[in-house]
């Protein structure tokens, strides 16, 4: 019972000191997961520069410039007058706001003021967003200095200073931005909101998926060059040498789980403990399956290439009609399709664990996982041949 355990460890070491494999099957999938995760991420929100000339370096000026920086995802940045003018003159800047001498006063007195925005062109993109920004928290301002000076205006017949006017409108005020009237809420509709609950379990998926595929021209070649022959002249059966082969692809496929999953869980603390461990264990039913499917390739296929083009085709199918990257929905033509995939099944019980679904709400999926596990292991065990002439 231990001989194809045998193999099996024979082949992970094989996997741990092979460079290239490695690379592949880890390296890779975590750039690619970096790199996808910072795009998706950034996309929804908005991170640039609000420059500013403030001339006017009162109170009102530096509270305005307090809340700009503030905003999640605007950098507020200083120059001078001459710097500012200098960096338009040279296009290193599109767009900056320019606060007047004065601001402050007029603010303080219920007077009108303006701040000046000195553009190139339309500003950019950038620019504009950034102008919007500093309108609306200038107006917010002004319309609390107005509202002081309105309610000082009047109570000028009463007994009360203006100290303690401005201190009562201001505290209203602080109350009524913390619970305001109007609140703005965002719904996502045709897909989820946080791109990490497709990609981690779809790059995942599909790199477990491609590294055991792969693996199969390494049976195709070892049955050419006869090694799987000299091996059945040892006391392994041929049983134990198919066992040991699908061993060695599970637990290949595993280890990358293990490393990728917990790489995840660490560096963007996606979860606890509990949740890590639920989706370990949901991913050894995906290892079982994608080892199984290496079996099938590598048993039917007859040379390396042909081994290595139905991996290829194979994995690049699963990803694409499983909505690897985005929801395919409920309904359509590639909702269809995706159902006959095992990537699908594998991400929808991935990201509905990390999501914190729970382990045992993945009844369905996990049985779809065993029974291509199953069916894969009968249809290669029937194809499997140790030599060329079967």
């Amino acid at each position: 019972m231990l001989r194809p355990w045998h193999i099996a460890v024979l082949e992970v070491k094989r996997f741990v000191v092979d460079p290239g494999r490695l690379a592949f099957s880890l390296a890779l999938p975590i750039v690619l997961f970096a790199l996808m995760y910072g795009a998706f991420s950034e996309a929804g929100q908005f991170n640039g520069t609000a420059h500013l000339v403030d001339l006017d370096e009162g109170p009102m000026a530096r509270e305005l410039i307090a809340r700009l920086e503030q905003v999640d995802g605007l950098q507020v940045k200083l120059h001078t007058s001459a710097d500012a003018d200098r960096a338009l003159d040279r296009a290193n800047i599109l767009s900056v706001a320019v606060i007047p001498d004065g601001f402050s006063d007029g603010l303080l007195a219920g007077s009108p003021v303006s701040i000046t925005f000195k553009q190139l062109g339309s500003g950019g993109a950038e620019g504009q967003i950034a102008a919007s920004i500093v309108q609306s928290a200038a107006q917010e301002l002004a319309g609390e200095a107005q509202v002081r000076a309105q309610v000082r205006d009047a109570l000028k017949e009463t007994a009360l200073d203006d100290a303690k006017i401005d201190e009562t409108v201001a505290s209203l005020l602080d109350q009524a931005r913390e619970n305001p009237m109007v609140t703005v809420k965002s719904r996502t509709i045709g897909g989820q909101s946080d791109p990490l609950s497709r990609l981690l379990p779809g790059i995942m998926t599909m790199f477990l998926l491609f590294s055991v595929t792969l693996g199969a021209t390494t049976l195709v070649e070892e049955r050419r060059i006869g090694t799987l022959e000299r091996l059945l002249t040892t006391r392994l059966s041929i049983d134990q040498l198919f066992l040991g082969k699908f061993l060695a692809g599970a637990s290949i496929a595993a280890l990358q789980a293990l490393i990728l999953l917990a790489l995840a869980f660490v560096v963007l603390q996606v979860a606890g403990v509990t949740v890590f461990v639920e989706a370990m264990v949901f991913a050894l039913l995906i290892a079982a399956a994608v080892s199984a499917a290496g079996l099938v390739i590598g048993s039917l296929a007859r040379t390396p290439d042909q081994a290595n083009w139905i991996a290829v085709f194979f994995t690049m199918a699963m990803t694409v009609f499983a909505g690897t990257f985005f929801d395919v929905g409920d309904s359509g033509p590639l909702a269809v399709i995706s159902k006959f995939t095992l990537n699908k099944y594998s991400i929808d019980g991935l990201a509905d664990i990390v999501a914190g679904g729970g382990l045992g709400q993945q009844g369905f999926e996990a049985a779809v996982l065993i029974g291509i596990a199953i069916v894969g292991l009968i249809v290669a065990r029937f194809a499997f041949r140790a030599t060329q002439a079967g």
